[in-house]
C-alpha cells in the first residue's frame, strides 16, 4: 500500500512537472521587429538586443531587422554604439519596431588606443579612426595602400607594384636622419614587422595614434607613430558565414610616349648629323644604321619590322581573391575564423604572387571573473620576382625578340651599348627568382576581474616568419655565362616573443570624477638569423637553384642578431564633469643594442581637453554638437640601430702564414661608439575637434610641431684613423604640419545619404644639426651626404635648367663660358655651342659655378584627398581622389644613358621636343651620337605633383525579400576601378616610380559578397 502510494506520488510529480514545462513553453513565442535611426529612419545593422536579467542576445541584420524568442514578461535592451540604450517590455507584443535616438553625446564611438579602448569623445590625444568600408573598397593584400588618403597626416608612397608589393607609410612626415621612419604596427594588442601579414577582409577597425600623448605609451617604439589594427571577433547569437569573391583585370598605365619606330629613325640621324663636319649634313641611312648595308637594324629599318618591346614583353595582369568566413557563440564562448586564397599574375611574364592564410579568433569565459582569448595566424605565400632588367622599353624598335621562325634571340639587334643588348625576355626564361615565406602568429591574452574596477591582463605573443629565397640563372643567361650558371639560396628565420603584465583600475568618485590608472610591464625580444649560399659552375641548368650542391664553387655567409626590449609604463586619465580631460603617461625602455650605461630611456607625455559645448555658455548654441579642444605635450624614442654597433664588429680577413691560408680578423670600417643613445622627439599638438549643424559637418583641425635631438647620424672620418666612418648623436631635426579633416553629410534621408570626406595635411621638416661641425663648433652642411643645415632631410642639390642656347656666339659668351678668358670656363668650350644646356646663374655674379646649386625638397608640400559617398536604397557609389602636391623627383627616363635620356638615339627614350637647326627648341637640348650633352642631369629633376581618381566602386544590395527566399543574411555585388586617372606632368607608369620600376597599373575589379 506505502509502495502505491509512493509510485502514485512520484507519477504526480512528473506530471505537473511536465505541465509546468508545457505552460512555461507555450509563453515563449518569437518576436521580430526593425530598427532605425531616430534621425533619419535609416535601418542600423548590428544593433545589440538582450532580454534583460539573461544570458539571451542577438542582432540586428543588415537591413536592421531582428526576431529573438522571449516570453510576455520580458524586457528587451537595445544597444548600439552612439545611440542611447533603449529597454522596451514585451508586454504581449510579437511585432516591436525601435526607434533609436543618437546620444545627446556626440563622439560617443569607442576607438582603440595603446592598451585598450577609450569613448572618442575622452580621448585628449591626436587619434584618426580609419573608414573601414572605404580602406577595404581597394582589392589588395597592400594595407598600407588601403590607408591612402583615409587619415590626416598619413602618408603613403608606393615601394614596390610588384604582386605581393608594399608601400611605405609615414605619420606626419620625418624626423630621423639615419633611422627608421617606419610607423609601429600593433596587431591585436601586439606589434608585428609587416602591415601585410593582416588580411584585410579579417581588419574590424585601424586606428592611427599621431601625437606624443597618444604614443608614449608604446615609448621607444613608437616615435614615428602607431597603426592599431584590431580583427574581427566572434558574437553571441546564430552562426553567421561569409563569403567575399573578387577577380581583377590589371592594365599597363603611363603618361608618356616613346618614339615610334619612324621618329626613331629621325632620332638617329639627327644624332648622327650633330656629329658630322659643320653639323648640317645627314648621313646615308645604312651609315646611320649600323654602318653597312648588312647591318641588322639597317635591315629591319629597311623591311619595315618594327617592334614595341612593351607589347612584346608586359602583358594584362589578373587578381583573384576568395574569403570564406565564419563567426559565432554564446555568452561564454565566441569564435572568429576566416581563410583567404589570393593569387596575382602580373605584367612581366616571370612575375606573380599567391597566398593562402588562415585566422582563428576565440573568446572564452571561464567564469564571471576570468576569461581567456586567444588570436592564431597563419599564412603561406610565394613571391616570384622578375630578373630582368626593366629598362627593356627603351630597345631600339629596329630589333626583336623573336626571329624569323617564331624563336626566341638571345642578342638584338642595334647599338644597344647596356645590358639590354641581351633579349629580355631571354633573360626572363634562364632566370627563375623565388621567395617562398611561411610564418604564424600566436597571441594568448588571460583576463581576470579582480572586482568590477580593478583587473590583470597577461598578453603574449610566440611569432615565426621562415623565409626560403631561391634564384637561378642559367649558363645562357646574360649574367650567367662567366660563371658559368650562378644559383643562391637563403633562409632567414625572424622570431618573436612578447609577454606583458597589465594591471587596470577605473573608478568613479560621486558623478562628477572619472579616474583610469593602467600600468604595464613588457618584456618583448626579437631574433633573426640569415644564412645564404651561392654557388657557380654547373654542368647543366635542369634542377635550377634545387641543384646548388652540384655547383663547383661554394660561399656561405651566416648572419644572427637578437634584440631585447625591457619596459615599465603606466598612465593615469582623469576626467572631470564630462567637460574636462586630463592624461598622463610616463614609459621607461631599455633596449640590448645601447652601450651598458646608454640603454634606458624615459619617455613622459601629457595632455588636456576641454570640451566647450558642455560648458553653459554654449549649451543654447543650437549649430555646435561638439567643440572639444585638445593639447598635448611630450616625449618618445627612436632606437633603430643594429645590434652590436655599439660594441664594433670585425671583418673575416683570411691571410697566409707560414705557406697556409689562415681564417683571422680585422675591425669593420666603423669606429664602434660605446656612448650611441636613444634619439629623443619632443612634440607639442593642438587640436580641435567638431561637429555642428546637427553633425553635418564634422571634423578635427591639428597642429604640430617635433622637435627630435641626439639624432643618429654616420660622419666621415681621416683615413689616419684606419677607420671610413662613425655613428654619433650629434644630428638634430625639427618638424612641424597641420592636418584637417572634413566631413560633410549632405543628405541624411532613409534610403538616400550622401556625404563627402576632404583631408589635408601640410608637414615640413629641416635640419638643424647634419652631425658634423666647422672649426668654431657651428654645424655646418655634409655634402657628401646630401645632408644641409636648415633645409629638409629628403633634398636633392643640383643645378637648374634655364634653357637652350640658339646660338654658338650665344653659349660661348655665357656665365658657362671664358668671360673673355677671365675665368676658367665651367665646361669644356667645344661643348658651348647652340643646342647646348643653358644653366641658371642662381646667385646672379655672372659665373657659373659650384655656388649655383640648390637645394630642393622631395617630400610634397601638402597631400589630401576628396571622398564621396552616395548611397540609393540598394546603390552605393564611392568616388575617392588623391592629391600630392610640390614633390620632387629624379626621371632617369630624362637623364640617364640607359633609360634613352641622353638623346644619343643609342636607345628609344621619352619623345621629347629635342633642337635641331630647323626646330630651334627651348626645353631639350640637341641630340649627339657621342657623347650626352652637358648639363643633362639637369633635366632629370621633375615636378611629380599628381591628382588622381584612386576609386571609383559602384555597389548593389539585393533586395531582402529575393534573399530570403534563399536563407541569405545580404548580398552585394560590385565593381571598382582602381587608379583609373591620373593627372601629372611627370613621365612615367606612376607619378609614384620611374619607368624603370616594376610599372604600376590601373585596375577593374568585379566582387561579391555574401552573408549567410
Amino acid at each position: 500500500m506505502r509502495e502505491n502510494y509512493k509510485n502514485r506520488s512520484g507519477l504526480m510529480i512528473l506530471v505537473i512537472l511536465l505541465f509546468s514545462s508545457i505552460c512555461s513553453f507555450a509563453q515563449q513565442k518569437t518576436i521580430t521587429g526593425k530598427v532605425v535611426d531616430g534621425t533619419d529612419n535609416s535601418t542600423l545593422p548590428g544593433v545589440s538586443i538582450k532580454v534583460k536579467g539573461s544570458q539571451k542576445t542577438t542582432s540586428t541584420d543588415i537591413n536592421g531587422k531582428y526576431e529573438i524568442l522571449v516570453s510576455d514578461a520580458d524586457v528587451l535592451v537595445f544597444t548600439y554604439v552612439g545611440f542611447l540604450v533603449q529597454e522596451l517590455p514585451v508586454a504581449g507584443k510579437t511585432i516591436l519596431n525601435v526607434v533609436l535616438q543618437p546620444s545627446s553625446e556626440q563622439m560617443q564611438e569607442v576607438v582603440v588606443v595603446g592598451y585598450g579602448t577609450q569613448k572618442k569623445s575622452d580621448v585628449s590625444g591626436a587619434v584618426a579612426t580609419v573608414s573601414i568600408d572605404k580602406a577595404t573598397a581597394i582589392p589588395t593584400t597592400n594595407v598600407a595602400e588601403m590607408l591612402r588618403g583615409q587619415a590626416a597626416g598619413v602618408q603613403i608612397t608606393l615601394g614596390s607594384a610588384r604582386p605581393g608589393g608594399t608601400s611605405n607609410i609615414q605619420i606626419r612626415g620625418r624626423n630621423s636622419i639615419r633611422g627608421g621612419n617606419d610607423p609601429l604596427i600593433v596587431l591585436d594588442g601586439f606589434p608585428i614587422e609587416n602591415i601585410n601579414d593582416v588580411n584585410p577582409d579579417d581588419i574590424a577597425s585601424m586606428e592611427v595614434l599621431k601625437d606624443a600623448s597618444a604614443q608614449a605609451i608604446y615609448g621607444a617604439r613608437a616615435s614615428n607613430g602607431v597603426i592599431l589594427i584590431t580583427t574581427k571577433k566572434g558574437a553571441s547569437g546564430k552562426v553567421k558565414i561569409g563569403l567575399s569573391s573578387y577577380l581583377t583585370t590589371q592594365r599597363l598605365t603611363k603618361n608618356f610616349d616613346l618614339y615610334s619606330a619612324e621618329e626613331f629613325a629621325q632620332l638617329r640621324r639627327e644624332a648622327r648629323r650633330s656629329i658630322n663636319p659643320g653639323g648640317k649634313d645627314y648621313s646615308p641611312d645604312e651609315i646611320n644604321f649600323g654602318g653597312t648595308a648588312q647591318a641588322p637594324e639597317y635591315v629591319n629599318f629597311k623591311a619595315g619590322n618594327y617592334v614595341n618591346w612593351e607589347d612584346a614583353v608586359l602583358r594584362d595582369a589578373l587578381i583573384s581573391s576568395n574569403t570564406v568566413s565564419l563567426s559565432g557563440g554564446n555568452e561564454k564562448t565566441k569564435v572568429f575564423t576566416s581563410a583567404t586564397y589570393f593569387n596575382q599574375s602580373g605584367l612581366l611574364p616571370s612575375s606573380g604572387y599567391k597566398r593562402g592564410s588562415f585566422r582563428f579568433n576565440i573568446d572564452q569565459k571561464i567564469n564571471d571573473r576570468a576569461s581567456i582569448e586567444a588570436n592564431i595566424n597563419m599564412a603561406t605565400d610565394k613571391q616570384r620576382r622578375e630578373s630582368a632588367n626593366l629598362d627593356f622599353i627603351t630597345i631600339s624598335p629596329f630589333t626583336g625578340p623573336y626571329d624569323v621562325n617564331g624563336n626566341l634571340v638571345r642578342n638584338v639587334a642595334g647599338a644597344n651599348a647596356s645590358s639590354s643588348t641581351v633579349n629580355p625576355l631571354w633573360n626572363i626564361r634562364e632566370s627563375a627568382n623565388d621567395i617562398k615565406t611561411n610564418f604564424y602568429n600566436l597571441n594568448v591574452v588571460g583576463n581576470y576581474k579582480f572586482t568590477d574596477n580593478f583587473s590583470y591582463k597577461l598578453n603574449t605573443l610566440a611569432s615565426r616568419r621562415f623565409a626560403d629565397e631561391g634564384r637561378y640563372i642559367s649558363k645562357l643567361h646574360s649574367a650567367g655565362v662567366t660563371p658559368n650558371g650562378s644559383a643562391t639560396v637563403a633562409n632567414a628565420i625572424r622570431e618573436e616573443y612578447l609577454i606583458e603584465n597589465i594591471l587596470n583600475y577605473n573608478a568613479q568618485i560621486g558623478n562628477i570624477h572619472k579616474l583610469d590608472f593602467t600600468l604595464v610591464q613588457s618584456i618583448n625580444q626579437r631574433n633573426t638569423s640569415r644564412t645564404e649560399s651561392t654557388g657557380t659552375g654547373f654542368g647543366n641548368d635542369l634542377l635550377g637553384y634545387d641543384g646548388i650542391t652540384n655547383a663547383l664553387n661554394f660561399k656561405t655567409t651566416r648572419a644572427e642578431e637578437q634584440y631585447r626590449l625591457s619596459s615599465f609604463l603606466g598612465r593615469a586619465r582623469y576626467n572631470l564633469m564630462d567637460k574636462y580631460l586630463v592624461t598622463l603617461t610616463a614609459r621607461r625602455d631599455g633596449a640590448s643594442v645601447f652601450a651598458e650605461n646608454k640603454k634606458w630611456g624615459f619617455f613622459p607625455a601629457a595632455s588636456v581637453a576641454w570640451q566647450m559645448h558642455r560648458e553653459s555658455f554654449l549649451k543654447s548654441v543650437k549649430a555646435i554638437n561638439q567643440l572639444k579642444f585638445r593639447a598635448s605635450y611630450g616625449a618618445v624614442g627612436n632606437q633603430s640601430l643594429s645590434p652590436f654597433t655599439t660594441l664594433g664588429v670585425v671583418d673575416a680577413t683570411p691571410y697566409i702564414f707560414g705557406g697556409a691560408i689562415v681564417g683571422g680578423n680585422l675591425p669593420g670600417s666603423i669606429l664602434p661608439n660605446p656612448n650611441l643613445t636613444w634619439e629623443t622627439s619632443t612634440t607639442f599638438n593642438a587640436g580641435l575637434d567638431f561637429g555642428l549643424l546637427d553633425n553635418r559637418i564634422t571634423g578635427s583641425l591639428d597642429y604640430y610641431n617635433t622637435h627630435t635631438t641626439d639624432l643618429l647620424a654616420d660622419i666621415s672620418l681621416g683615413g689616419t684613423s684606419g677607420f671610413s666612418s662613425t655613428i654619433t648623436n650629434g644630428a638634430e631635426s625639427k618638424n612641424k604640419g597641420m592636418e584637417l579633416l572634413l566631413t560633410g553629410h549632405i543628405i541624411r534621408k532613409e534610403g538616400l545619404r550622401w556625404s563627402v570626406t576632404t583631408s589635408f595635411t601640410k608637414n615640413t621638416n629641416q635640419i638643424v644639426k647634419t652631425g658634423i661641425v666647422d672649426i668654431n663648433g657651428n654645424a655646418k652642411d655634409d655634402i657628401g651626404r646630401n645632408r644641409f643645415v636648415g633645409r629638409p632631410i629628403n633634398v636633392i642639390r643640383t643645378m637648374l635648367f634655364d634653357g637652350i642656347f640658339q646660338s654658338d656666339e650665344e653659349a660661348l659668351a655665357s656665365a658657362q663660358g671664358t668671360l673673355g678668358g677671365t675665368v676658367t670656363p665651367f665646361q669644356n668650350v667645344a661643348t658651348l655651342t647652340a643646342g647646348a644646356i643653358r644653366i641658371k646663374d642662381v646667385n646672379g655674379d655672372g659665373v657659373i659655378n659650384d655656388l649655383d646649386n640648390v637645394v630642393i625638397r622631395t617630400d610634397p608640400k601638402w597631400y589630401g584627398s576628396l571622398s564621396t559617398n552616395f548611397e540609393y536604397k540598394g546603390f552605393e557609389l564611392l568616388a575617392d581622389l588623391y592629391i600630392v602636391e610640390g614633390t620632387t623627383r629624379y626621371n632617369p627616363f630624362l637623364a640617364s644613358f640607359n633609360e634613352g635620356g641622353t638623346l644619343q638615339s643609342v636607345r628609344n627614350g621619352i619623345k621629347v621636343n629635342y633642337w635641331t637647326p630647323e626646330n630651334p627648341s627651348t626645353t631639350h637640348p640637341r641630340p649627339n651620337l657621342n657623347n650626352a650633352p652637358a648639363n643633362i642631369g639637369t633635366m632629370g629633376v621633375a615636378d611629380a605633383s599628381y591628382v588622381r581618381l584612386r576609386t571609383l566602386s559602384f555597389g548593389y544590395n539585393l533586395p531582402v525579400s529575393l534573399l530570403n527566399k534563399v536563407n541569405i543574411g545580404h548580398a552585394k555585388i560590385y565593381l571598382t576601378a582602381t587608379n583609373l586617372l591620373t593627372f601629372t606632368d611627370y613621365k612615367s607608369y606612376s607619378p609614384e616610380n620611374n619607368p624603370n620600376d616594376f610599372p604600376d597599373t590601373k585596375a577593374f575589379t568585379l566582387g561579391l559578397n555574401i552573408g549567410f
